[in-house]
């Protein structure tokens, strides 16, 4: 399916959602009243919750969206649908409770908010599923479904081809591989050949090909004009994949410039407005609820530090942010006074004696960290993220470790996808960077969710902190 087509599809699916949110709604509220209203009292009329149907309707297809259930519709098995619409929903429901209790208004019962999750999950999965079904059955019937040529017998089109039926494309039907010239032989490379770019009209008559995909390899890319030559003689839409594409390891977009296109090699999802938007919301609305529900901690904390050892309470230190930007990064103080060179270049190691007895209790417990939620509401870190490192060390690694720079694409975190994979302290800087960079390039708002509540289970286990 194309990019116009898919939008299309993604946008009307968007828009039963919202009719099936709103539909949902007034499902519960009937059956509440009808079922429930002379047990716990009947609700308000219909017109006072007007303002949270609207919100609903906002809400859960946002959160439909964050976890990629427009996204990989076309893809995905039902036990995935299922998990998407049930996660996506009922998180959903759970940031109305939040906004709700925020402004006050505890009109909706937690009956009537269980009985309009489940109307939607169960709405919503029937439409799923209903969707699939025909999906399924056009697929099989060859109805809207594109019949694709590869011209190439190299990697890159069987690179094409292994992603086409990794992602079970019920839209696209790969009739098989032309190459440039006769070789003697069905198969090339291990792939099976139907023709030669000289049959390319015959073949496309036969199988009733819509569109060809050139895959040829770097020596083939003087044929290139040929093969374009034949394909538009025989009205074949062209798709290219570029023969590099197998050495390009990380997400990637063509722009187009002036009539120019350029290739982005590394694009990663939070270049994008929306997701940085996103990801800020997030980050503020956590900070601020971390500060304030941990205050009495900081408190608490504060006197240990200063009453266990003479100095400051707080910890500041130079670190490198995103875009190779250093800024000043808050802890509360765990060790005694030091030179100014040892806290630059020294790493911390298991009994540590610059560390003091509170010091350690509150590094085994991660309690150290906390004043850094005040650098993710001032802007300089985000909650999730490569964790920062000091000027010496990015310097020393920039050189020693391959990828090392790429995690200064995004704003570094409080903790991150290498910390709640057990890769903190004395751990291989190299999957580290490993763990960094797979979190810059599959970034999501689920990814960040899913790695905030991992954290609080890693920071119970205390796994190598000190």
């Amino acid at each position: 399916m194309n990019s116009n087509r898919f939008k299309f599809f993604s946008k009307s699916i968007l828009f039963v959602d919202i009719l099936l949110t709103v539909n949902s709604f007034f499902i519960a509220y009937f059956i509440r009243n009808v079922f429930f209203g002379k047990v716990y009292g009947f609700l308000s009329q219909f017109s006072r919750y007007t303002w949270i149907v609207v919100m609903a309707a906002i809400i859960i297809p946002i959160f439909m969206s964050i976890f990629k259930s427009y996204e990989r519709i076309l893809e995905d098995k039902c036990r995935m649908i299922v998990l998407r619409t049930v996660v996506s929903v009922f998180t959903g429901i759970i940031c109305m409770s939040a906004i709700l209790f925020l402004a006050g208004d505890q009109s909706l019962s937690r009956l009537f908010l269980g009985i309009f999750g489940c109307t939607e999950v169960f709405a919503i999965l029937l439409e799923r599923i209903i969707l699939k079904a025909l999906i399924i059955f056009y697929s099989k019937n060859n109805i809207h479904k594109k019949n694709i040529l590869i011209v190439g017998c190299g990697n890159t089109g069987k690179i094409y081809y292994e992603r086409v039926k990794e992602h079970n494309r019920l839209d696209l039907n790969v009739i098989g591989f032309i190459a440039l010239k006769a070789s003697g032989s069905d198969e090339e490379n291990g792939i099976k050949v139907i023709g030669t770019i000289s049959d390319l009209g015959s073949i496309a008559k036969r199988y009733n090909a819509s569109e060809a995909v050139v895959a040829l390899s770097a020596q083939e890319y003087g044929e290139l004009q040929n093969v374009l030559s034949v394909c538009d003689r025989e009205g074949l839409r062209v798709s290219i994949i570029p023969s590099y594409i197998e050495y390009l390891k990380v997400n990637m977009r063509v722009e187009n410039m002036s009539g120019v296109p350029i290739i982005n090699v590394r694009e990663v999802p939070l270049d994008s407005i929306e997701n940085r938007i996103l990801k800020r919301i997030f980050d503020i609305i956590v900070s601020f609820l971390a500060i304030i529900i941990l205050s009495p901690v900081y408190v608490m904390i504060a006197l240990g530090v200063k009453l266990t050892s003479p100095g400051p309470m707080l910890f500041k230190q130079e670190r490198v942010g995103a875009g190779n930007k250093p800024f000043m990064m808050l802890k509360f103080r765990s060790m005694c006074i030091q030179k100014e060179d040892d806290e630059k270049t020294k790493w911390t190691t298991p009994n540590d004696t610059r560390v003091t007895k509170f010091g350690a209790f509150i590094r085994k417990t991660s309690l150290d960290e906390l004043p850094q939620f005040f650098n993710v509401l001032k802007g300089d870190m985000s909650i999730i993220g490569p964790r920062p490192e000091r000027p010496y060390w990015v310097e020393k690694f920039k050189d020693e470790v391959p990828n090392y720079m790429l995690r200064h694409y995004i704003k570094t975190g409080i903790t991150g996808w290498a910390q709640v994979n057990g890769y903190r302290g004395d751990t291989s800087i190299e999957e580290r960077i490993n763990c960094d960079n797979f979190y810059i390039h599959n970034w999501s708002m689920r990814m960040d969710i899913k790695i905030m509540f991992l954290t609080v289970i890693e920071t119970l286990v205390r796994r190598n902190a000190y």
